[in-house]
């Protein structure tokens, strides 16, 4: 049989019409470059294609995921958003398929339109939003940089009660966020305004409840209210949650004494003493 012809031309040996490459020769490694890039470009296109294919299917993302997935959804979905709004990151916890943010938006709408897009994500079943309008020191606008007006007295005053109650002073502020926002769910309206009229800025914006699609009942007990709370923070210190919420709410009550009786008077009796001495009940 006769033999294959052969011939070499620097890195490269043809043989019987193949090309072979020589180990080690830049031929090689030039070719070897090429075909990785071409692979990764085929492999790209056929991840578009099988893309297109899904959608046209009418495909859509598993809906039955674990919680830590489905915020792993969430987050990357706002990621693009977040980025196009100019926002601080939006931090998103998930409880039972109910997704919770937490974060500064600078109006209303912008709000609105991170609620609407992670109500639309396969997987979430409701939203509880945080979201407060106006940017606070800490949570500036991306491109502005982290430079921001220094928080109120009113502010410390409230971070400086959560850190002597053993919080983390890095997540302190988040936590009086959660607390103020949970009790002001509790709070009818007008006197809620009231309260906020008495209120820096800072303060007020995290004086606002959640926006919610079903609006459950009132807290009506020491427990209700710090269950709550601790459905939208992890940062409250083990054991000591009542303790902790029991002395920001005493703490905003010394802030706004003249609304002092009018909050009490709208407080089921646990709620009350929390308020007006700062003690859960025994």
């Amino acid at each position: 049989m006769r033999a294959p012809m052969r011939m070499t031309v620097g890195g490269l040996a043809v043989v019987g019409g193949m090309i072979l490459l020589r180990p080690g020769t830049r031929a090689n490694r030039a070719a070897r470059h090429q075909i990785e890039a071409l692979g990764r470009q085929a492999r790209h296109s056929l991840g578009q294609l099988q893309g297109v294919s899904y959608r046209l299917r009418g495909g859509h993302p598993d809906a039955e995921v674990s919680g830590n997935t489905l915020a792993d959804r969430i987050r990357s979905t706002l990621g693009p958003l977040e980025k196009r709004l100019d926002l601080p990151h939006i931090h998103v916890m998930v409880e039972d398929h109910v997704a919770l943010l937490h974060g500064e938006v600078a109006t209303r709408a912008e709000a609105h339109e991170i609620e609407v897009t992670v109500s639309a994500i396969p997987g979430v079943r409701g939203v509880e939003s945080y979201l407060h309008v106006g940017l606070t020191s800490g949570d500036t606008r991306p491109s502005a940089g982290r430079a921001g007006e220094q928080p109120s007295e009113a502010s410390r005053r409230l971070v400086s009660t959560a850190t002597a109650r053993g919080v983390d002073p890095n997540v302190a502020h988040s936590v009086v966020r959660a607390v103020l926002a949970t009790f002001a769910e509790r709070l009818p309206e007008g006197e809620r305004d009231h309260v906020a009229h008495h209120l820096p800025a800072d303060v007020r914006s995290q004086l606002t409840p959640p926006r919610r699609i079903h609006q459950p009942a009132p807290a009506r007990t020491t427990a209700d209210l710090v269950e709550r709370i601790t459905a939208t923070t992890t940062a409250l210190p083990a054991g000591k949650e009542i303790e902790v919420t029991a002395a920001i709410v005493h703490e905003l009550r010394a802030l706004v004494p003249d609304e002092a009786a009018g909050v009490a008077a709208v407080l089921p009796a646990e709620l009350r003493r929390m308020w007006e001495q700062g003690q859960a009940p025994q």
